[in-house]
């Protein structure tokens, strides 16, 4: 049983159920500054620790190319942190949860409570 809290965040950052194409360790992206922004899929492969927490090198599945995060100042040292990453390409699309780090965690008491 999940608390107020709980089932009031999962309301608010999970509108939407998981895409089930998705494979394992498989995420959605928002795509920006490069012109239109567009949602691609990649996988977090690489882990960077940063001063104010951790951010992940994103690769492509086509080409398995790193996916440079940072268009602005062009470093490709950079990452994206987790709630930049969506398990739902309309989530991903509408920042559903751009601020919450924790939405995996989230997500698995939504599935353990049968709420999707």
């Amino acid at each position: 049983m999940i608390d107020e809290r709980t089932r009031q965040m999962i309301e608010y950052y999970l509108p939407n159920p998981p895409d089930p194409d998705l494979e394992p360790g498989e995420y959605y992206w928002l795509q920006e500054g490069f012109g239109k922004p567009r949602v691609i899929k990649v996988y977090p492969l690489d882990i960077w620790p940063v001063k104010d927490g951790t951010e992940y090198g994103l690769y492509t599945k086509k080409g398995g190319r790193l996916v440079r995060v940072d268009a602005g100042y062009g470093d490709p040292f950079r990452g994206a942190r987790k709630h930049d990453l969506y398990d739902n390409k309309i989530d991903c699309r509408n920042h559903e949860h751009n601020t919450c780090e924790e939405w995996e965690r989230l997500r698995e008491i939504q599935k353990e409570e049968g709420l999707i």
